[in-house]
């Protein structure tokens, strides 16, 4: 190949959590020899990546907030997209929305345009309804994280599924990092629920709250350690100020280690609204941890140890199953991940990012 292929990743924003992850997986593996990437993005954008993207070569083109500034966003937009000579647009979200990054794309003279979804509902359902019709027209790749999120914004069979790919190897279990978490945050004697992600409405780290209590009324070892940050931080903090085992409650922030505190932990869960294909779950999967679940999220990527929860349950039916994890599941966490090796294997990077460079190549050969 003579000639390298100009992608345009085009995202929202560029947190440090979620499909802002992925992108940056994706970014950094792929051959950047033979595909010349850009990230366009609205802000918040994690100063981290930033860097990392510089050390590679990657450009990243920070835009105004969507949400605040709306039309500055997109004016921006058009005019990088118009001006970046892209072979290939690459956007991704959650809904038909994208209709908006898409056509002015279009606009801009670029005829390769990927829709990527990456969750199985969106926020914003009656925008999304709306433009529904009009955005099976304006992609002209369909690709999703996984089945649920892809039937859900492309209709059966209609879409590629491209996994989450990620380094799987960081998250094997670690007793070293383990012990060095805990006595850093003093939880040497302590069952600890970890949860980590995006705050927000979709994650539900409020409900979480109410599980935590029900649980800690009856067993005075566990304790809770939250990590993450997002627009409903400071609502979750709050409660937490008002929590009646505030003491047992960590909020961490944000991290660059999540490996190491999925070792740490002692049980996953994820109370989630709604879901498209979760990494972090992967991630807890990986690392060994017994997790809980809510019934919304995907079944796809279970290796066979979740407990699954109805979102419907009351907190003391969560709570239940969490003890009864406390007290009956026993996991090698040392050897989980060469005895699930074959199927951890299906969403590493090094496999996934093959997939991604054959379908951006093949796009341009059309």
């Amino acid at each position: 190949m003579d000639k390298k292929i100009k992608v345009a990743m085009v995202s929202n924003h560029l947190g440090v959590m979620g499909i802002s992850s992925v992108i940056m997986n994706y970014s950094k593996s792929i051959d950047l020899q033979k595909y010349d990437i850009t990230i366009i993005a609205g802000r918040p954008i994690a100063q981290q990546y930033v860097e990392e993207c510089k050390l590679l070569g990657i450009k990243v083109i920070e835009l105004p907030s969507r949400p605040k500034e709306p039309l500055s966003h997109y004016f921006h937009l058009y005019q990088s997209l118009k001006s970046g000579g892209y072979d290939i647009v690459h956007v991704h979200g959650n809904s038909s929305i994208m209709s908006i990054e898409l056509t002015l794309s279009k606009l801009a003279g670029i005829k390769k345009r990927i829709a990527h979804s990456h969750n199985s509902t969106c926020p914003n359902i009656v925008i999304h309804n709306i433009l529904s019709p009009y955005f099976g027209k304006i992609y002209t790749k369909a690709l999703s994280c996984g089945v649920l999120a892809g039937d859900w914004l492309f209709g059966k069979d209609n879409f590629e599924v491209l996994p989450n790919g990620f380094h799987t190897e960081k998250f094997k279990f670690s007793l070293n990092k383990r012990n060095s978490i805990r006595k850093k945050l003093q939880l040497e004697d302590k069952y600890v629920i970890g949860h980590i992600g995006r705050f927000n409405q979709q994650k539900n780290q409020t409900y979480l709250l109410q599980i935590f209590e029900e649980t800690a009324k009856i067993n005075k070892d566990v304790c809770l350690l939250l990590v993450g940050t997002g627009p409903d931080f400071e609502k979750v903090k709050s409660l937490v100020g008002t929590h009646p085992y505030k003491n047992r409650i960590i909020l961490y922030g944000e991290s660059s280690e999540p490996n190491a505190l999925y070792s740490a932990m002692d049980l996953f869960v994820l109370p989630s609204l709604h879901e498209g294909l979760p990494v972090v779950l992967l991630e807890a999967q990986i690392s060994g941890l017994p997790c809980l679940v809510s019934d919304t999220v995907t079944r796809e990527m279970d290796f066979g140890d979740i407990s699954w929860a109805s979102i419907e349950a009351n907190p003391q039916i969560w709570s239940n199953k969490i003890l009864e994890i406390k007290d009956k599941v026993n996991i090698d966490r040392e050897s989980y991940y060469e005895k699930n090796r074959k199927q951890i294997l299906e969403y590493d990077i090094s496999n996934n990012v093959k997939q991604l460079e054959k379908i951006y190549t093949d796009l341009v050969g059309e």
